[in-house]
């Protein structure tokens, strides 16, 4: 891919299938991508916590599975509103993903102000070529 924004990904899923398979297409897109994993929202709220001040606006991109234990895609989204100031929010792009192919799930996360993707299972490099298109290129 030609140059683009995009330098660091947290895929947030219980699954370590998925993540292992939308880790090799991303690494597939951009070989010096930067990408961490955790298994739910919790996880990933502490692990944004940690890093928020190394995270360049625009240059981010969180894959949120709904589904997880722990705390779920739902409750993370509520959480990262109420943590998070604006300007901390405005560095991450938030992709919602679900294996729920549901209008209402997709509705729900569309509502969301954070969320601007609602993806399903499973994702393909084309996925993630489209989000870096939208999202991560001037």
């Amino acid at each position: 891919m030609n140059s683009t924004r995009l330098k660091w990904v947290l895929l947030v899923d219980d699954d370590g299938t998925t993540n292992m398979l939308n880790k090799l297409f991303l690494k597939k897109l951009i070989p010096d991508l930067e990408i961490d994993t955790v298994t739910d929202g919790h996880r990933a709220l502490d692990f944004i916590e940690k890093n928020i001040n190394d995270i360049d606006p625009g240059s981010f991109l969180l894959i949120l599975d709904i589904e997880m234990p722990v705390m779920d895609g739902w409750q993370f989204l509520e959480a990262f509103n109420i943590l998070f100031r604006q300007e901390e929010k405005e560095k991450i792009v938030i992709a919602v993903l679900t294996a729920n192919g549901c209008e209402e799930v997709t509705y729900k996360a569309l509502s969301n102000p954070q969320v601007k993707e609602c993806l399903h299972k499973p994702l393909s490099d084309i996925n993630f070529r489209s989000i870096i298109q939208s999202y991560f290129y001037d």
